[in-house]
């Protein structure tokens, strides 16, 4: 085979599956919502919750925290609140003890060892079998517990993803609220047909029994649906539990979220690569290679895309229109990064926003391999 045969399969095959990843899957996703629907049963119920709100350095805000979490509409008598702090520095702890007489708990971690290991310790106290996972920084109305615990009335559920609201107050930088609405849209979707892949990481609520398989040192958002699955039990959006939080408004801080966000998907993924078997886990593996595996592996899709179609600008006019393209899409991407104003502009911010993504992910392939872990993390001010 010709060196040209071989550049063009290997140009619209990357053509292909960056379509799909972004357009395709969602659209699959839409048809199969109206053929194939897991129906949820959800019942007005009050069983026992213990909220685990982890933390490090929170303390500007643990406090509106601690008084939201008390003000829930929800039986007191059966709302646990556990605040996990990572080895906290500042003033966090001691204004948790100032909660204790109104019930609140404290687990102090002497010294840092991670999110999610801190998250294992409290969980490891709880008192009930539900557990809600959530963070300081992410707002919570007065019923969005009484909304993400009514779908535990269907046992076929172990897992349940509140909706991610970016707050009215905050302005969405660089196309990140059109992100957000995608992905809450696809989560929306993968719900109906199958089950989630990831829940919200500022919150959600998990069976404690499912807890009993905890990695701590891995992401809680991305494993726990996955081994909910492995145990026969789907994981779903409550698009009526909704979690506010606001945008972080520093775009090389998001950056660098979006990198440990990654690099800690990798580890999960690769970890758990069994699941992507389809043999065994049928659609939701499908959906692990569509929603994740493909989607971090677009860089380097893209790379082969430019590669390519240089090979072929000698092939034919669709190769110039088509380099014309890819070469307009990253100098609009480069102009909102020079020139701040025009952030405000859709022609501008969405290829700024697609190409700070992929680049984050290019970042984390090259820190995982590298044996970065981000196995702490370092708050992200919002």
């Amino acid at each position: 085979m010709m060196l040209r045969e071989v550049a063009e399969i290997v140009f619209w095959l990357s053509v292909f599956l960056v379509f799909w990843t972004y357009v395709g899957y969602y659209l699959l996703l839409k048809l199969l919502s109206v053929l194939v629907v897991r129906e949820t049963e959800r019942v007005d119920i009050t069983p026992g919750v213990s909220i685990v709100i982890t933390a490090y350095n929170e303390q500007k805000k643990i406090s509106r925290k601690l008084e939201e979490c008390l003000s829930l509409d929800y039986p007191k008598d059966q709302l646990e609140i556990i605040v996990a702090s990572d080895g906290s520095t500042d003033g966090t702890n001691s204004i948790v003890q100032s909660f204790e007489t109104m019930g609140v708990q404290l687990i102090a971690v002497p010294e840092r060892r991670g999110k999610h290991y801190a998250q294992e310790q409290a969980i490891g106290t709880a008192r009930h079998g539900i557990i809600v996972l959530t963070d300081a920084t992410t707002s919570l109305r007065s019923d969005s517990i009484r909304k993400i615990v009514r779908s535990f009335a269907d046992q076929s559920i172990g897992c349940v993803s509140g909706m991610d609201v970016v707050a009215s107050s905050t302005e969405a930088p660089q196309g990140e609220g059109v992100y957000v609405r995608y992905e809450m849209s696809l989560r929306s979707l993968e719900s109906r047909v199958c089950s989630l892949i990831g829940v919200s990481g500022s919150f959600f609520a998990v069976r404690k029994e499912l807890c009993n398989t905890w990695f701590a040192d891995m992401s809680s958002d991305f494993f726990v649906p996955i081994v909910s699955y492995m145990n026969g039990k789907r994981a779903i959006l409550d698009s009526e539990a909704i979690g506010e939080y606001e945008l972080v408004k520093n775009p090389e801080r998001e950056f660098h979220r979006k990198v440990r966000t990654v690099v800690h998907g990798l580890a999960v993924l690769i970890r758990l690569a069994s699941v992507m078997n389809p043999f065994r886990y049928g659609l939701f593996s499908f959906q692990m290679i569509s929603h994740k595996l493909l989607r971090w592996l677009v860089p380097f899709l893209l790379i082969l895309m430019l590669a390519t179609n240089l090979l072929l600008l000698s092939s034919g006019l669709i190769y110039v229109l088509l380099l014309f393209a890819q070469a307009s899409f990253c100098i609009a991407a480069l102009a909102a990064y020079l020139f701040k104003f025009l952030e405000r502009n859709a022609v501008f911010k969405i290829p700024f926003f697609f190409v700070m993504v992929n680049l984050s992910i290019l970042v984390a392939w090259i820190r995982y391999l590298t044996g970065e872990r981000y196995v702490t993390w370092e708050r992200t001010d919002r």
